[in-house]
Parts: C-alpha cells; sequence; structure tokens
C-alpha cells in the first residue's frame, strides 16, 4: 500500500470516528435523538438542534428558480462528472472566482447521491465502506456549497481540498472498469 493510500485510509477512518455518536459524546458533540432515543453526532458546520438546518428551505431548493439537479444514468457518468466538475471548481478556487462554485458543489453533490444509488456492482466490505466514503464526500460537497454561497475563498479553498481528497478512497473501492 502506498503512502498516499495509507494516508487516504487513515483519513476516512479518522473521519468515520470523528463522526461516530461515541467520539461525538465524548467530545461534547452528541445529541439526543428524539424519535429514536439514541446519541447522535452532530456534523461539524451545522446545528442540529431544535431549529437544524434545512438545506432545502434556507436555500429555495424546492422553488423552481433555484439549480436544476442533474440526473445520471450511471454511477459511471456520476463519477465522470465529479471528476470532470472538481477540476472546473479548482481553476476557478485559482483565479478566485467563487461565486460560480455554489451551483457546482451543488450538482456534484447530485452526482453523490447518483453513485449511492447507482452502485450495485460494489459488493461485500467494500459496499460499506463505500456507503461511508459517500457520505463523507456528501458532506465535503456541501461545505463547499457553503463556503462558495458565503463567497469565502479560504474556505471553498480548504472545503474543495477535502472532496479531492476523497476522490480516490471513493474510487479504489469500485471494482476495475466500473468508474
Amino acid at each position: 500500500m502506498s503512502t498516499t493510500s495509507r494516508a487516504v485510509a487513515f483519513a476516512a477512518i479518522f473521519g468515520c470516528a470523528a463522526l461516530s455518536p461515541g467520539y461525538a459524546e465524548d467530545n461534547g458533540r452528541a445529541q439526543k435523538d428524539k424519535d429514536h432515543d439514541v446519541q447522535v453526532a452532530a456534523n461539524d458546520g451545522h446545528d442540529h438542534g431544535n431549529d437544524a438546518h434545512d438545506h432545502a428551505k434556507d436555500h429555495g431548493h424546492e422553488d423552481k428558480g433555484h439549480f436544476e439537479a442533474k440526473t445520471f444514468a450511471t454511477a459511471k457518468e456520476a463519477w465522470a462528472f465529479i471528476a470532470s466538475t472538481t477540476a472546473d471548481v479548482e481553476k476557478l478556487v485559482a483565479e478566485k472566482k467563487i461565486e460560480p462554485i455554489h451551483e457546482l458543489a451543488e450538482h456534484i453533490a447530485s452526482a453523490v447521491h447518483a453513485l449511492e444509488d447507482k452502485s450495485d456492482m460494489v459488493t461485500g466490505d467494500a459496499k460499506t465502506k463505500l456507503a461511508s466514503a459517500l457520505k463523507q464526500l456528501d458532506k465535503a460537497a456541501d461545505d463547499l456549497h457553503h463556503s462558495a454561497e458565503k463567497n469565502d475563498s479560504d474556505a471553498t479553498a480548504l472545503n474543495l481540498k477535502r472532496v479531492k481528497g476523497l476522490l480516490p478512497l471513493v474510487q479504489g473501492l469500485y471494482p476495475a472498469g466500473a468508474l
């Protein structure tokens, strides 16, 4: 296993542990789920208390005037979109053109959701790992969306690095040729 692969695997494992309810409880980030009477981890960057962030409500995602969600027929199509759009975002960050990244990050999240739905070719232990990695990628894309929405170039650059850092992990969980 290469040093890069080990670093990505370590980051993925640490990220999963940091989001776990037990870790969150020990670090003051856990909350009681009223409906299921269990402790759950609160995601960093969002307040999941009584006035939790309603992404659709806050951004008008139910309105026709907001960005239309992209759809993808296959996992391969969704992956190609994520790869090319991430490269586009990287160019925009380098040019300090942050505003267009808001929409692109939403589309990346749509592609991640398509991967969640269309990755039947991933089985066994890799399927569990993929679900976790895609959850992390979805969170990173959402954070990218929010930082671009706030026109925060430093946070956008950092969130782009998070997205890019997860891509090899996700890709490595698919069978050869699937993406």
